[in-house]
This record gives structure tokens, C-alpha cells and sequence, in this order.
């Protein structure tokens, strides 16, 4: 990963980001046209004190103020794309605004509008989402082309932090009402939410919840996470430990939509300084099979 940014003068800094992903078999070798090295992910951006302007691998302008309670089916603002995203933001008066589309090469267009709007009133902070539906089709991974809409309000009170959120998509009918509430007791967070899931206005059998459980003391981490989500229970296990000398290893064992199948890594990080860092992990996926 390579951070570079520079002062203009004229009040604006330029900024490029960059990540190099190395093929690591034949198939991505293949889908990379033979390169072993590709440059994946990258983000332009022009920035200053009030307005900000972001081009290629950014998130869209829905769900950046638009805070969810725990896991929502109707939450499903698209947050990823195999097209770059061109985002604007502002800051005005105590409040932020953002708007994006996603750039199709192909079709030399601009797809999906969607708009943010974020800000707080005294204790008590809240968020707005809407991406509108489109018909852009070659756009993958965590992208949707449903129209979603999404408000939250939050705030901390009497030290236990409290989230309040709703999330409709217009073509499934699909809505999600939530609440999560985060409670400290020294390097202790506990944190669990509920979200209720309708469908055309009747409640589906099916409702999401979980409990996680963090701990975070000097240079220990450790999180335990409990969820039942579509009907399926999942855990997670996972601990860090930052040696102070810019590495920290890391370990988890995970239960994800396997039934009884666990999932084991091992890893670690390094700062390389200058805003670079290397990232090396050994992962056991009982999902894959050789051949």
C-alpha cells in the first residue's frame, strides 16, 4: 500500500492511494491478463478545510453518515464496485453533505446517484441515506441496483452508547428497524443490537441479532462475537497483540455460514513508515478443497 499527498497553494492538498495486489494462484494469475501484480485499488483525491473531492476506490455517499444497528436486510446500500465511485463532500455550519455516482467506463456514463447527509444536535447525532435504483449491470461485488433508504440517530447517554436506525429497499419491500447499545465497563465494551425484518409490512420469522464482547488494554485485543442473522448462528474469536515496534500479530477462529465448519488465521502487520504497510496472513478456509 503507497499513501502520497501534497500541499497546494492555493489551500488544497492532492492526495493518490494506491494498493498492489499480488496473485497468489493460476486463476487470479489468469483473471489479471498473466500480471502477477495488479494494481487493484486506487483513490485520487483533491481536499481542503470544507469540500473534499474523492475519485476510484471510495465508498458512495449512502451509507457514509447512515449508521446501522447491528446486521438489517433493508440496509443494503451498495458499498463496493469493480467501477471507481467519484464522491464529493461538504461541510457546512455543524453539518456534512456528500453525493456520488459510479463511473461506467464502458458506457462512458455516470450510474446510481446517492446522497448523504450527517450532523448532531447537541448530544444526540443522526444520518441520512438514499441511492437511487439503476440498471448498471457490470458492477460486482458488495454493489446493489435497488433504490435503499436509511436514517439513524444516535447518541451516548448515562455512558451506554445508543443507536436507533431504519433501512427500506423500494423493489423487495424489504425494511429493517434496529437498535444497538454499547455499554463499557473499563477495557470491557459490550454491545448487543436487535433487528426486526419485514417484508411488505409483515414480520419475517427470521430477525437478526447478536452480542459482541470486546477487550482492549495496552497492547492486547480481544473480541468474542455471538449472532444469529437469515436464520443462521455465528461466532467469532480473534485477538491482536501490538509488540511496539510497528508489528502486531494477530489470530482468530471463525463460524461463518458453514454449519459446524471453523475457520482458523494467523498474521500479522508492519508499518513501514511514510503512510506504507505490510500486511502477511496464513488462513485455514474449510470451504476449500485441492482440485
Amino acid at each position: 500500500k503507497t499513501t502520497a499527498t501534497a500541499a497546494l497553494d492555493n489551500g488544497l492538498t492532492a492526495g493518490a492511494y494506491f494498493e498492489i495486489t499480488v496473485a497468489d494462484d493460476s486463476d487470479d494469475i489468469d483473471e489479471d491478463g498473466g500480471n502477477m501484480l495488479v494494481a487493484s485499488d486506487f483513490v485520487l483525491s483533491l481536499t481542503s478545510d470544507n469540500a473534499s473531492l474523492y475519485f476510484g476506490d471510495t465508498a458512495p455517499a449512502g451509507k457514509k453518515y447512515f449508521s446501522a444497528a447491528g446486521d438489517m436486510e433493508g440496509d443494503s446500500f451498495s458499498t463496493d464496485s469493480d467501477a471507481a465511485v467519484l464522491r464529493g463532500d461538504v461541510s457546512f455550519g455543524g453539518m456534512n453533505g456528500s453525493v456520488s455516482y459510479i463511473v461506467d467506463d464502458a458506457a462512458n456514463s455516470a450510474e446510481q446517484l446517492a446522497v448523504g447527509l450527517g450532523g448532531s444536535f447537541g448530544a444526540v447525532t443522526f444520518g441520512l441515506g438514499y441511492q437511487e435504483a439503476t440498471t448498471f449491470a457490470d458492477a460486482e461485488d458488495d454493489f446493489n441496483a435497488d433504490e435503499v433508504m436509511g436514517v439513524s440517530v444516535g447518541g451516548t447517554f448515562s455512558g451506554a452508547t445508543v443507536t436507533l436506525a431504519y433501512a427500506a429497499e423500494t423493489d423487495t419491500g424489504e425494511t429493517s428497524t434496529a437498535i444497538q447499545v454499547a455499554y463499557p465497563f473499563g477495557p470491557v465494551t459490550a454491545t448487543a443490537y436487535y433487528s426486526m425484518e419485514e417484508v411488505d409490512g409483515v414480520d419475517e420469522t427470521d430477525d437478526n441479532y447478536g452480542i459482541t464482547v470486546a477487550y482492549a488494554q495496552d497492547a492486547i485485543g480481544v473480541t468474542a462475537k455471538f449472532r444469529n442473522e437469515q436464520g443462521r448462528n455465528e461466532w467469532n474469536l480473534e485477538g491482536s497483540y501490538d509488540m511496539g515496534n510497528g508489528a502486531t500479530i494477530m489470530a482468530g477462529a471463525l463460524n461463518e455460514n458453514e454449519g459446524d465448519d471453523v475457520d482458523y488465521y494467523v498474521g500479522g502487520t508492519y508499518d513501514l513508515g511514510g503512510g506504507a504497510s505490510m500486511l502477511a496472513v496464513y488462513a485455514i478456509d474449510d470451504r476449500w478443497r485441492p482440485g
